[in-house]
């Protein structure tokens, strides 16, 4: 009977996560919906359960007998322009929650959430997937269960891509506000590792914060594409101000828009942790600039 189940293994971070569990021979069951391909969990030995967190009545199936949750679930990264199914309140807000009820119902013992570092303040309303998250960790300390809040930064293979104006191809970046302000961006990978050791770890923190090692502002990053490449760039700047304004305009019509928006004016004035959090589990962080280098010389789509 597998211990452990996992929500979110068909994305790009959940998939490290399950290629991990399999590798150390952790029995896992994968939460899987039935419009997804769960061919590559069960490939890994996974107990591939159909179900979605927006239909709580499924749920009950996939946490009965096991021992950890952990998500990683999030609208965001398969939202698409038109759809109603996916949203942040449909999932990462409400789907979350009734993932904690039924864990809870189910006597599961400990509860992995990844959540995000908000940043600034000031800038956290602008990003509705920051206010989402907010209400599932609220309602985490409020369980019986024994929850952990894993907090990465940016990650990599998100914020130095194409997907958001990093074109190597095209020799051409966007830069997102000033672009003046460090951000120690951190790999996939080593948030697949601390969310692996969390959950198997006999007593875990209740919560870990971390960025990678190797902060860049975003001027500092292109001009790392620049020397991989040996040539320059066009730097497109997009105004914080109007960063921030598409945000406001966007929060209830299409807020996993804004959530991109508010996530590059909260990037562009926020402080960050660095890798202590990483280091302090046995963790070597990978610096951004291996990554650049790849993409560079295109050897990862990023």
């Amino acid at each position: 009977m597998p211990e452990l189940l996992i929500c979110g293994g068909t994305g790009s971070l959940g998939g490290r996560i399950a290629a991990r569990l399999a590798a150390a021979g952790v029995p896992f069951r994968a939460l899987v919906r039935p419009t997804s391909d769960g061919s590559a969990l069960a490939g890994l030995g996974a107990d591939v359960v159909a179900g979605d967190l927006t239909e709580p009545g499924g749920l009950a199936r996939a946490v009965t007998g096991v021992r950890t949750v952990l998500t990683t679930a999030n609208a965001v990264g398969r939202w698409r322009p038109g759809a109603r199914d996916v949203s942040i309140g449909r999932v990462d807000r409400d789907g979350t929650a009734s993932l904690v009820r039924a864990a809870e119902a189910a006597g599961v013992e400990r509860f992995v959430f990844v959540s995000a570092l908000t940043g600034d303040e000031a800038t956290a309303d602008l990003v509705p997937l920051f206010a989402a998250k907010k209400a599932t960790e609220e309602l985490l300390q409020r369980s019986r269960m024994r929850s952990v809040v894993v907090r990465p930064a940016a990650f990599q293979e998100v914020w130095l891509s194409p997907a958001v104006g990093i074109r190597p191809d095209a020799r051409r970046a966007i830069v997102l506000g000033r672009g003046r302000n460090p951000v120690p961006y951190v790999a996939e990978d080593d948030v697949a590792e601390a969310c692996v050791r969390v959950a198997t770890m006999a007593d875990p923190p209740g919560s870990v914060d971390f960025g990678g090692p190797e902060p860049l502002t975003r001027h500092e990053v292109v001009d790392a594409f620049e020397r991989a490449l040996g040539a320059r760039f066009r730097r497109v700047v997009v105004p914080r101000p109007v960063l921030a304004a598409g945000a406001r305009a966007l929060r209830r019509r299409a807020p996993e828009l804004a959530t991109g928006l508010g996530i590059a004016v909260s990037m562009d004035v926020s402080s960050y942790p660095g890798p202590e959090a990483l280091s302090a589990m046995g963790i070597r962080p990978r610096p951004a600039s291996d990554l650049i280098a790849a993409l560079a010389a295109g050897r990862t789509t990023g």
